[in-house]
């Protein structure tokens, strides 16, 4: 059995209706531990199959994707799942620190999702000890399987630092998108979003406060339909 431990997400509660998001979350002490959510609950409708579990390597993407969070000593990390949600975590059998939380709601966007990884963070965090000390989240997509350990390991270092509030990948000038590491501050307007958008809104909101990394566009690629995968290196899955 994976040692995934999965959470649902109330149907009912609105995330930002929860205590842990009502008040603000105790900082840290300085430094501090970064942890991380991957977005793995859509439902690929350009893909055709659950492009999750497509083999990167030899691995399935998404348990490559939560590897890197790993080996860049982001933990624990959380895994989103919504579609296909127990394919998902039977691919992360045997992960140290890997938890799952299942987002009933992945049809109504990416929102939904980015929300439902923060408020577990958040909640766990504002239960004390041993998650006390995590300063701040990377948030990953589960489709961007080429991004480094070490690229990560910067946008930590960057995020942590005295005044900032957040850093991420640059797509162009003044225009932040994933991976990002969010402090502990951002986490409330994350968990203000609607609609099928990320954290971008927010990242752009915070201005100055966010350091933009230059990041090599073949780290950044996603795969969301047929075409992407044989440029990426990826065999096509058997027809059914």
């Amino acid at each position: 059995m994976a040692n995934c431990k999965v959470q649902a997400v109330h149907k009912t509660r609105a995330a930002h209706e929860t205590p842990a998001a009502r008040r603000p979350l105790a900082q840290p002490r300085a430094g501090g531990r970064v942890a991380a959510v991957v977005l793995a609950a859509g439902v690929a409708s350009r893909m055709g199959v659950l492009k999750q579990l497509l083999p990167i390597d030899g691995e399935p993407m998404v348990r490559r994707v939560v590897r890197t969070c790993l080996d860049a000593g982001l933990e624990p990390v959380w895994v989103v799942t919504g579609h296909g949600a127990r394919e998902v975590e039977l691919a992360l059998a045997g992960m140290p620190a890997v938890r799952c939380v299942y987002n009933p709601r992945y049809m109504e966007g990416q929102a939904g999702s980015l929300r439902a990884g923060v408020q577990a963070v958040a909640d766990q965090v504002s239960a004390g000890p041993p998650l006390e000390e995590v300063a701040a989240l990377a948030v990953l997509l589960g489709d961007q399987p080429f991004v480094r350990p070490d690229t990560l390991r910067r946008l930590a270092a960057l995020a942590l630092e005295p005044g900032v509030l957040a850093a991420a990948a640059a797509y162009g000038p003044a225009l932040p998108g994933p991976p990002c590491v969010l402090r502990r501050a951002l986490w409330p307007e994350v968990l203000s979003l609607s609609g099928d958008r990320g954290a971008r809104s927010v990242l752009l909101a915070a201005g100055d406060r966010v350091r933009l990394v230059p990041v090599d566009r073949g780290e950044l690629k996603d795969i969301d339909e047929p075409a992407d995968l044989k440029p990426a290196g990826i065999r096509p899955p058997e027809p059914r």
